[in-house]
């Protein structure tokens, strides 16, 4: 199965997850830092994030914990621009792990299956959860003494929709027909 069609069926899986979950809490965990020195004011800046996440569940539960991982390494930029050619030193790392607490309301639907919350994870839980990431790291880089870092919009490709997923165990539906949105013009004559 190609990336695209992996992607396009980790996001219905996720959203049969997000149809039935509500997120109750959200906690860090666990923070560490290590900071190296200040950096030169002369140089820029850059930065990478990894993010692992995890989830925990137990069959028959109401509930689900999403754990995400953060490792985000601040780096000062030695060379002259383009920044992406440029050596870099590392002048701070910050991992920290955030965890969320969703609800299920099941309402007679089948209880979740692994796939679907492994797919939820990567895809909605972790859209979620960024917001809260992206705070911790302005934060605690302010605090640090560093420039406040905000970290970049947290985006998920699209899927090509011309490949369909099938839903496990059930028959392909005919697509719909497409309704239009009136014409704003003729709408309001």
């Amino acid at each position: 199965m190609s990336e695209e069609a992996d992607l396009a069926v980790a996001q219905r899986e996720a959203a049969r997850i997000a149809a039935m979950a509500d997120i109750a809490d959200v906690r860090l965990f666990d923070a560490s830092l290590h900071f190296d020195r200040f950096p030169d004011e002369s140089n820029a800046m850059t930065w990478q994030l990894e993010m692992t996440p995890s989830i925990s569940y137990h069959d028959g539960a109401d509930f689900f914990i999403l754990e995400i991982e953060y490792e985000v390494v601040i780096q000062e930029v030695i060379d002259t621009p383009p920044v992406e050619e440029a050596d870099t030193t590392d002048l701070a790392k910050i991992a920290f792990k955030l965890g969320s607490l969703y609800r299920l309301e099941l309402n007679g639907r089948a209880q979740p299956e692994t796939s679907e919350l492994d797919s939820f994870a990567k895809t909605m839980g972790t859209m979620a959860l960024y917001p809260y990431a992206r705070e911790f790291v302005q934060n605690i880089t302010s605090r640090m003494g560093l420039p406040p870092l905000t970290l970049a919009i947290f985006r998920l490709p699209f899927p090509d929709v011309t490949v369909a997923p099938k839903e496990p165990g059930r028959a392909p539906s005919p697509s719909a027909p497409r309704k239009r949105a009136p014409n704003r013009s003729s709408a309001s004559k």
